[in-house]
């Protein structure tokens, strides 16, 4: 099974959540990266894409486990 046999077949809260998981993975990168770059520079690129990044994906999670919508029963 290939990657896009996979990713047709998702549902929609495993792609709200792999997008929530790829987000914080490239926030924490973005902070390992800022740690081994000794500059004044770095704490800005820290705070203002890390940051955004983590909150993105932290506000994409909690927002994934909101249940959608579900039509009517009758």
């Amino acid at each position: 099974m290939g990657w896009s046999a996979m990713t047709n077949t998702a549902n929609p809260l495993e792609r709200r959540l792999r997008l929530s998981g790829l987000l914080l993975i490239l926030a924490l990168l973005t902070e390992v990266i800022c740690l081994f770059w000794a500059r004044p520079l770095s704490f800005l690129a820290l705070i203002g894409i890390g940051g955004v990044l983590l909150f993105l994906g932290l506000a994409a999670y909690l927002l994934s486990l909101v249940p959608a919508k579900h039509p009517p029963e009758s």
